[in-house]
């Protein structure tokens, strides 16, 4: 799966090109058909371009898709990148969908695009570049041929970035050498920690909401720390600060971490430690059967502990 991934990181060899804006979804068809022999949709929504490439695949029990499916994809990534560096449309996201024409199953992946131009400037180093691309899975209705791009808005990525780290770093160790092929094997696997997440404006503040489900032994304290330093190290690492606060919920100990942007950016200042912090903005929270609703577990007639609910079918 290196080579996928080299693709993805390299989209800029080859020829330059420049695209008017008009013609960038024709682009990437003509170039991934002319140059891969792929046949893609383009769209662009907003400032998110994106292509799908509809194959046949069968997934394997852990919903991995197979090897050349993943460097079809790294080759549609280049030719998506390829264009939207060279074009005068404004664009900040390159998504590629590849969908299983007969089960509808689906594989995004959706990079930043000035990731891609600090990873070719290697400012950005393969594993770092690695956890800033987003995977995600999803589901169609087989046989659908339609293909309609979502745009992508820079809290959302950021919020579905932090989900996916989390889970990684709390992940069972693996054995891959591999970076990339580490990074799907964790996405992949049972997970030990569930992960919710979301960007919500209301009132006028926007605020960055986790909910966090542990499902190994461990100490609450340090789940909570270990999550707060996942995210801090995201919005620091794309220097956002257009926000007005983060919460973690964590159900299963009834607590949430309540902070200000101001008080993380004492954190990040290192003029607050993350005890002072958890002695300062912990508070209590719900109970856990929300957490059972909000994870698709059914809620017993009789619970009092997440060891007794069981998974939706």
């Amino acid at each position: 799966m290196t080579v996928f991934f080299l693709l993805v990181l390299l989209p800029g060899c080859g020829p330059l090109y420049t695209y008017p804006a008009s013609s960038v979804p024709k682009a990437i068809e003509d170039i991934c058909h002319e140059e891969y022999r792929l046949d893609v949709q383009a769209r662009v929504a907003g400032k998110t371009v994106g292509a799908l490439l509809a194959v046949d695949f069968h997934a394997d029990s852990n919903g991995q898709i197979p090897k050349e499916v993943h460097e079809k994809m790294g080759k549609v990534m280049q030719a998506v990148t390829r264009v939207a560096l060279s074009t005068d449309l404004p664009l900040d996201f390159c998504t590629v969908i590849v969908r299983d024409k007969n089960q509808g199953h689906e594989l995004a992946i959706t990079r930043s695009l000035d990731d891609t131009k600090r990873a070719n400037a290697e400012a950005l180093g393969m594993e770092e570049s690695m956890s800033r691309t987003v995977f995600a899975q999803g589901k169609v209705a087989p046989g659908t041929d339609a293909f309609v791009l979502k745009e992508v808005t820079l809290e959302n990525f950021l919020t579905e970035q932090i989900v996916q780290r989390v889970r990684f770093n709390f992940s069972k160790g693996s054995k891959s050498q591999d970076p990339e092929e580490e990074l799907q094997e964790e996405i992949a696997a049972q997970p030990v920690i569930l992960v919710d997440g979301s960007f919500y404006q209301a009132h006028g503040t926007r605020t960055f909401r986790f909910s966090i489900l542990s499902l190994k032994s461990t100490e609450p304290k340090e789940t909570l720390l270990g999550v707060l330093k996942t995210v801090n190290d995201v919005l620091q690492g794309y220097q956002v600060t257009a926000f007005d606060g983060i919460e973690i919920q964590d159900y299963l100990n009834r607590q949430k971490l309540v902070l200000s942007r101001e008080v993380l950016t004492a954190y990040q200042k290192k003029e607050i430690t993350g005890d002072q912090i958890l002695e300062k903005y912990l508070v209590e929270s719900g109970s856990v059967q929300e957490a059972f609703k909000l994870f698709g577990f059914t809620v017993p007639q009789d619970s009092s502990s997440a060891s007794s609910a069981s998974p939706t079918p």
